[in-house]
């Protein structure tokens, strides 16, 4: 892996992980403020935390080819359609407020817009693997900390 390919990997594994991040602080605050006290938001924290550490774990099993849950099949052969594809060829005609940045020319996009094709789906998993328990570990942080 070249350097600006390891960049765009540590982007990749940044920007999941913020995102996943802020959305446990978010449902911690949520419920902080629904019960209107300190130790439930901590409680959330801690819970949040320890789902996405799970969350990771189960993740990494996945992508050794262990079924955690055996009503799972894994059975690859069967076309899957396109819009359950995570790695899709080409993007069907979507109306322009569907639209995201990958689908206009911009000068920031490649700064900070991250995208996975130049990765295979191992190295995409193992960045939602990294970026899962680096989000449950930082949100148990924050609740050790409050």
């Amino acid at each position: 892996m070249t350097r600006e390919e390891r960049k765009r990997y540590f982007r990749l594994i940044y920007a999941r992980t913020f995102r996943l991040f802020s959305l446990g602080l978010v449902l911690s605050a949520i419920v902080g403020g629904l019960y209107g006290d300190t130790l439930h938001t901590v409680w959330a924290l801690c819970a949040v935390g320890s789902v996405l550490l799970c969350l990771g774990w189960f993740s990494y099993l996945k992508l050794e080819g262990m079924g955690i849950f055996r009503f799972q099949s894994h059975s690859g052969s069967g076309k899957v359609p396109y819009i359950h594809r995570r790695f899709k060829d080409r993007r069907p005609h979507r109306p322009a407020f569907r639209k995201d940045s990958r689908d206009f020319d911009d000068d920031l996009t490649a700064a900070t817009a991250v995208d996975e094709s130049p990765f295979s789906q191992r190295q995409t998993g193992m960045a939602q693997v990294w970026a899962k328990a680096a989000a449950g570990a930082l949100l148990l942080l924050v609740s050790f900390v409050i």
